[in-house]
C-alpha cells in the first residue's frame, strides 16, 4: 500500500476544508480549527511555531488526512504526534499504522527527538494495540483520552515488525 506524508503547504488548505469540524477521523486530539474561514490563520500560526511539522497523509496519491508533530518539551526531547484521517474508505488500520510510522521516523530520525507522546481517544482501542506493538506505553487516562509515550530506542527495536 502506497502511504506517504508530505509537508502541509498553503495549496493544501482547500483539501482541509472538507475535514474541518469533523470528529469521525480524529484518532488523537488536534488543533484544526472548527471553521473553514479560520484555516488560513491556523496555517500561518502553525508555520511560525518552532518544532512543529504538519503533513498531508495520502494513499495512492489521494489525500486522506492530516498528521503532525508538535514540540512537546522545551528541551526538544519530546515530540507530540497527532493524526486525523477523514477519508475512511481506505484500509484504516494499515493507513493509520504507516502514517504513524512515517511521522515517528520524522520525529526520531530526521528531527532528533528522543521521545514521542500521543493522546488517543479511548474509542480507538485498535490504535492503542498498534502503538503498543511500536513500543508505546500507556501513562494515564482522563476525559476519554489515553496518554501514551514512547522512546526512540524502543521504537527503533519495534519498527521492523511492520
Amino acid at each position: 500500500m502506497d502511504i506517504w506524508t508530505e509537508r502541509l503547504e498553503r495549496r493544501h488548505l482547500p483539501l482541509l476544508e472538507r475535514w474541518v469540524g469533523r470528529t469521525d477521523g480524529a484518532l488523537t486530539p488536534n488543533d484544526l480549527p472548527p471553521k473553514a474561514e479560520e484555516l488560513s490563520a491556523w496555517f500561518a500560526a502553525c508555520s511560525l511555531e518552532a518544532g512543529r511539522l504538519d503533513c498531508l497523509v495520502s494513499v495512492y496519491e489521494t489525500p486522506v488526512g492530516l498528521s503532525g508533530l508538535r514540540q512537546h518539551s522545551v528541551q526538544r526531547e519530546t515530540a507530540e504526534l497527532y493524526l486525523l484521517l477523514c477519508e475512511l474508505n481506505y484500509n484504516l488500520l494499515r493507513t493509520t499504522t504507516y502514517a504513524t510510522l512515517r511521522m515517528l521516523d520524522r520525529a526520531f530520525l530526521e528531527r532528533g527527538f528522543e521521545r514521542a507522546a500521543l493522546q488517543v481517544y479511548t474509542k480507538h482501542e485498535w490504535y492503542l494495540d498498534v502503538l503498543a506493538q511500536m513500543g508505546f506505553c500507556r501513562e494515564e487516562e482522563r476525559d476519554g483520552v489515553i496518554c501514551l509515550s514512547g522512546q526512540k530506542a524502543v521504537y527503533l527495536d519495534h519498527k521492523y515488525l511492520f
